[in-house]
């Protein structure tokens, strides 16, 4: 235990030294550019990256950012994109997957989380929605659980990561909009990230969309018993939904659930009706995932509808 502290301190260090060495070389490159003659400003550079950022006013973020209204403004990811989760130093943190952004890109407040890459990135900017520009201060390499990414550390953006198209293009990468993932192979094996949408208030579901509901994990459940198992759900963080069995399962049944998802994932029970251990394999399809509006009332089971009760 001492052995790993001391490790996880080390990288922490590392880290914290890798990205003050990364700002300070970001000021070196932005003094060098104030110091260049005029003449060279028309010199072949390449272009700014354009990627799905937005100027939002600090503290709202409902109200768009313009050029005279003087307020203090953060840079954001636009909304709407395709959403996951990931686990990291054991938080979960939401990515997202911009299909039409050339590359991968991060704000600041990842680089605690990943390595610098030696050598310096083949863009010096990139343009957010509206034309704003914001400097790369170099590259990072991140491990996830079952994912690894190199991004382009943004200065100006602090906790958006935006997966682009050079993720998914390395990796074969798909995306499925129907059951709300993205999949590809890597050393024979199936990759699958979950992910959620939304489409904005005036959808009739608030925006929410039907998902696909795996298993995390390959489990083993008890024969004759019933087993409360964890499952992976795209959806936002507090959701209540209904989970709808939709795939055979052998001699496990399932029956339609009232949940909430939680970091990505659902709890529902699972009924062994073999008398012996069953297997279920690790990124199964168990069924879909269907979002409960806000006017939607869950009547407690509390026997008032059994026969005694109605002859009262």
């Amino acid at each position: 235990m001492a052995e790993q502290t001391r490790i996880d301190l080390e990288v922490r260090l590392s880290r914290i030294k890798e990205a003050a060495d990364g700002l300070q070389a970001l000021n070196k490159r932005r003094e060098r550019r104030k110091a260049e003659p005029e003449a060279n400003e028309d010199e072949d550079r390449p272009k700014p990256v354009p990627v799905k950022l937005v100027k939002r006013i600090r503290g709202d973020a409902d109200r768009p950012f313009t050029s005279d209204s003087g307020d203090e403004t953060t840079v954001s990811s636009e909304d709407g994109l395709p959403t996951a989760k990931v686990l990291v130093n054991n938080i979960w943190h939401g990515i997202k997957l911009d299909s039409c952004a050339r590359y991968t890109i991060a704000g600041t407040d990842w680089m605690k989380y990943g390595d610098r890459i030696e050598g310096d990135a083949p863009i010096d900017c990139v343009e957010g929605i509206g034309g704003f520009l914001l400097d790369v201060i170099g590259v990072w390499r991140f491990k996830f659980k079952t994912v690894y990414a190199d991004a382009y550390i943004v200065d100006g953006c602090t906790n958006d990561f935006l997966l682009g198209v050079d993720f998914l293009r390395q990796h074969g990468a798909t995306m499925d909009f129907q059951r709300n993932e993205s999949s590809y192979r890597d050393d024979n094996l199936k990759v699958i990230i979950l992910f959620h949408t939304t489409e904005g208030a005036t959808n009739e579901a608030n925006g929410a969309r039907v998902a696909a509901v795996r298993m995390t994990k390959r489990t083993q459940l008890q024969g004759r018993a019933v087993t409360s198992v964890e499952v992976a759900v795209a959806a936002p963080d507090g959701e209540v939904g209904i989970f709808v069995p939709s795939r055979r399962t052998g001699a496990v049944m399932l029956s339609a659930t009232v949940t909430t998802v939680q970091n990505g994932k659902a709890w529902v029970s699972m009924v062994n009706s073999a008398n012996g251990r069953v297997k279920l394999p690790s990124k199964k399809e168990l069924g879909t995932w269907i979002p409960l509006d806000e006017d939607v009332e869950i009547l407690a089971m509390d026997g008032a509808l059994q026969r005694d009760r109605l002859k009262q």
